[in-house]
């Protein structure tokens, strides 16, 4: 007799079929990944769990036992609960399918997925169950919390930085900037990202062949997985900026360049507190060469004069005041003390020239004016001398500097000029002055005196360096000019033959900073 309690276990052929049927089924949605379950709706609008797939017990930690007969309340907890209810409700109200997404606590941990249920109907049109997929997101939604923390701690890296990182895609050769880059330089970027040539026009042109080229055949052309470079780069507002710039070339398995990570420093503070560095310490090896100069003149030039002076002493005392190796001596003590306070000023010159060189060079200097006023103070020897003198300085001409140190060269160039005049022609001096392009100035001292062999006489402006022992003089004066040229940012140069004259050729930089020796 047939099973009324059980209809599948009734042996016949068409019950068998429906439990076969039932069985495939059973497979189907045990193999389906995605949570899957079926609700029965009561009459009192309550929901209770008929059916649930493996997937539900994996994803959730719930047995199957456990959910089966259960009521939707037995199974998922506040917050969840009241939003599943909702959903429900509105799934029965419209019978049509609802999907939200929820995230809810299991066994096995917060759970998030995307939730559909769709109702199924009797023939009276009434909603009887509700069958739920969930699709499990957790692990995306996982990914995407790890990726939007990484994210923000990168943005917050790049405002904490003060670098412009960048992103070089090789294939389409453009420049992705980070906020850096506006923030040091100041170009707004109007899109991001930018063509390559776009940074590249704002490489210093002097440096291109060497970063931008440099830079190209680095991942073109080698398998270097790392460039660097230091260069200058224009600024928005047209100054220039030096950079420190780096980056990791990152290759594809044929070894091709495929992109570059790079960061650009601007440097430009640590180069100019080098710059000042290395010209402090010239200033330091320079004023050691002063104090080098000094005990020369203190050990050699002051003990003769110092010497004889005390001998005359020690034999004024010994000797009659009447005789006459006492007025020998007397002359003598005079001329030794005379020799002394030669020395002792010329100290007192060379001393001075390290603080004069503390001068700030910034006085707009007229050479014209200072120049007549050096000629004005020497007019009694130019005219005992009958020279001829040619100022060809335009009155508009200025350079950068300090008045009395113009005065100073032009007062001892006219000196040396007399001093040295050729005895068999009258004395010619020609002063010019010429601005170039670039604001430069060079003035050149030109006379037609008896001149010198250059190459006997070496270093003319070394201290001490006399060009003819037959006329009066120390030898600090040109060792003085090239001082105070120098002091000034200037360079000079002199050209001399013998019996035909002598031309010193002083230059004056705008920045006066590149007429510095390296």
């Amino acid at each position: 007799m047939p099973n009324r309690d059980n209809p599948l276990a009734d042996p016949s052929p068409m019950n068998a079929a429906l439990a076969e049927r039932a069985h495939q089924l059973s497979v189907i949605f045990d193999s389906i990944a995605d949570v899957t379950f079926v609700l029965n709706v009561e009459d009192d609008g309550r929901y209770r769990f008929i059916f649930a797939n493996k997937a539900f017990e994996k994803t959730t930690g719930l047995s199957l036992e456990k959910v089966a007969g259960s009521y939707v309340e037995d199974i998922i907890p506040e917050p969840s609960l009241s939003l599943v209810r909702a959903k429900y409700r509105e799934a029965v109200v419209t019978l049509a399918r609802v999907v939200w997404q929820e995230t809810t606590a299991f066994p096995t941990g917060p759970v998030t997925g995307e939730v559909s249920v769709t109702p199924v109907c009797d023939a009276a049109g009434r909603c009887r169950q509700l069958v739920g997929i969930v699709h499990d997101l957790t692990r995306e939604k996982q990914i995407e919390e790890a990726l939007r923390r990484s994210n923000t701690r990168f943005a917050y890296a790049l405002k904490a930085t003060t670098d412009a990182i960048y992103e070089w895609n090789v294939a389409d050769d453009t420049l992705y900037w980070g906020e850096g880059f506006e923030e040091l330089f100041g170009h707004k970027l109007v899109q991001n990202p930018t063509s390559f040539s776009k940074w590249a026009d704002f490489v210093d042109p002097a440096e291109s062949q060497r970063v931008v080229l440099g830079l190209r055949r680095a991942a073109h052309e080698t398998t270097a997985l790392f460039w660097q470079e230091e260069y200058r780069f224009l600024r928005a507002d047209g100054t220039w900026a030096v950079v420190f710039d780096r980056g990791n070339i990152l290759r594809n398995a044929t070894g091709q360049a495929v992109r570059m990570i790079g960061a650009m420093q601007d440097i430009t503070l640590r180069k100019q507190a080098e710059t000042q560095q290395r010209l402090l310490a010239e200033k330091l090896m320079k004023q050691n060469a002063y104090l080098q100069q000094c005990g020369y003149l203190i050990s050699h030039n002051l003990r003769a004069p110092l010497a004889n002076a005390l001998g005359f002493t020690d034999l004024l005392a010994r000797v009659d005041k009447e005789s006459e190796v006492f007025a020998d001596c007397l002359k003598n003590l005079r001329i030794s003390l005379h020799r002394l306070d030669d020395v002792l000023t010329d100290v007192n010159a060379i001393l001075t020239v390290p603080d004069q060189q503390e001068v700030d060079a910034t006085e707009p200097v007229a050479l014209a004016a200072v120049c007549q006023q050096a000629l004005d103070h020497a007019q009694p020897e130019l005219q005992e001398a009958g020279a001829q003198v040619a100022c060809r300085i335009a009155e508009d001409v200025q350079i950068p500097g300090i008045h009395a140190f113009f005065h100073s060269i032009f007062d001892n160039l006219i000196s040396n000029a007399v001093k040295y005049r050729a005895v068999t022609r009258p004395l010619k001096i020609e002063i010019t002055a010429t601005t170039g392009l670039h604001q430069d100035t060079t003035i050149v001292f030109s006379d037609n005196g008896s001149g010198f062999d250059q190459e006997q006489a070496g270093d003319v402006f070394q201290l001490y360096r006399r060009l003819q022992v037959d006329k009066p003089g120390r030898g600090i004066g040109l060792y003085l000019i090239k001082n105070h040229v120098e002091a000034m940012g200037g360079q000079i140069t002199v050209q001399s033959q013998v019996n035909q004259g002598t031309q010193f050729i002083l230059y004056f930089s705008p920045r006066a900073d590149e007429n510095l020796p390296d």
